[in-house]
């Protein structure tokens, strides 16, 4: 009897070690995640090895199976594994949805992530943003050179318009711990923080991310002030001063507003769809009619750019241009509209309103839930971010933070 209560206490004892690793991987994962592609997968497989090690899979599947939020996702990831059945190329299929096991994390970090490390995997990601930060400053500045990031362009790890996403969801982060934080020399610190890495949003070309940035702020004021009106006005206030710094100060953000303007008088006079802007609307327009042809299921996966490039072809040869460049619609809504139907459009956004409804009583982890959300859903407009490494991986990560917070909240 004594010996069976003797190896029941070493396997619990076992148990909590691994725990511990889990809880130190998840931190290595957050740190790593706006650095390197490398790191994201093997991070990501050895979070789910050390997972399923950790046992306790009552327990887990309880958390999950009552989850909304892993439910819709679950829902989207079989609809898009239904949806070999209408497509034509189901080997391509199978490889363009398996990209999405980068959203495993959010089951690992909703399950064992533990209280007293869910600030700490935030500030991980924070840090290593930080260091991203200083790699980008120093290519900007011509101090050193970085993979393919350029000073008109300093995105040192991933595409311009991804960086400036993680960048302005980053800038908001800290925004929001400025407001929250009561000791003035950590205010401090976070305002230092936000004014370089805000600074380094508005060096990149991504257009993107500084436009829901800006959305952002206006959704981190309201949920921040009781006073709405004063809410507005912080807003509208700290906007203008940072566009005008921007437009003053960054040539970069300078000509592309310019790029912008001259973009749609093309679009709007000739008809040119050869810019970043008039490739956009092009695909708007060539979507409308796979739209039409597939309303409800969609064409299929994969082999709605297959339709996308013949309708170029044959309907829209003042498009020829697009035909090297859109490899994807480049708008992550008719992305899913064409492949899916509005049934996986409908699911697709069930996600979202799912994460928005995630109940979390603290203040600080409820407002980055709504600057999340807001940040992610403008900038699904103008690129397909959720099936991009960097992308989804933040969305995991994010994503499993809040189901920790709500879980934690919660435990009796």
């Amino acid at each position: 009897m004594s010996e069976d209560k003797g190896k029941m206490i070493l396997s619990k004892l076992k148990q909590l070690e691994i725990h511990r690793y889990t809880n130190y991987i998840i931190m290595a994962y957050a740190f790593i995640l706006p650095l390197s592609r490398a790191g994201i997968s093997f991070f990501t497989a050895l979070l789910i090895l050390i997972w399923l090690l950790e046992g306790n899979f009552k327990y887990k599947l309880h958390v999950l199976k009552t989850n909304k939020v892993i439910w819709a996702l679950g829902i989207f990831l079989l609809f898009n594994l239904l949806s070999v059945f209408w497509t034509d190329d189901r080997a391509e299929t199978l490889h363009y949805i398996h990209k999405y096991w980068y959203f495993l994390p959010i089951v690992v970090l909703c399950t064992s992530l533990k209280k007293e490390q869910i600030s700490k995997a935030l500030s991980a990601f924070i840090l290593g943003m930080f260091v991203s930060e200083i790699i980008a400053y120093g290519v900007f500045f011509e101090l050193w050179q970085f993979k393919h990031a350029t000073p008109e362009n300093p995105s040192p790890f991933m595409h311009h318009i991804e960086y400036s996403v993680f960048l302005a969801f980053t800038a908001l982060v800290l925004l929001s711990r400025i407001f929250n934080e009561k000791q003035m020399k950590y205010k401090g610190i976070y305002l230092l923080f936000f004014s370089t890495i805000s600074g380094n949003l508005f060096l990149t070309e991504g257009r993107t991310g500084q436009l829901a940035f800006i959305i952002g702020l206006f959704i981190l004021t309201i949920v921040s002030f009781t006073n709405k009106t004063k809410a507005i006005v912080v807003a509208m206030t700290l906007s203008f001063i940072l566009l005008i710094i921007a437009f003053n100060f960054s040539h970069t953000f300078h000509d592309r507003m310019f790029m912008t303007q001259e973009s749609i008088a093309h679009i709007v006079e000739e008809k040119d769809y050869c810019s970043s802007l008039g490739g956009r609307v092009g695909a708007c327009i060539v979507a409308k009619d796979i739209i039409i042809n597939h309303p409800i299921i969609g064409e299929g996966i994969t082999d709605n750019m297959k339709r996308f490039h013949h309708l170029i072809d044959t309907k829209y040869p003042e498009m020829e241009c697009m035909q090297e460049n859109f490899m994807h619609m480049h708008n992550q809504y008719l992305q899913i509209f064409t492949e899916l139907g509005l049934i996986g459009l409908l699911i697709f956004l069930n996600i979202f309103y799912r994460v928005a409804r995630i109940k979390i009583k603290n203040r600080e982890y409820e407002q980055i839930k709504y600057i999340y959300v807001s940040v992610l859903l403008f900038a699904f407009l103008s690129e397909v971010i959720f099936h991009r490494q960097f992308s989804m991986a933040l969305f995991a990560f994010i994503v499993g933070l809040l189901l920790a917070q709500n879980r934690v909240e919660n435990e009796i």
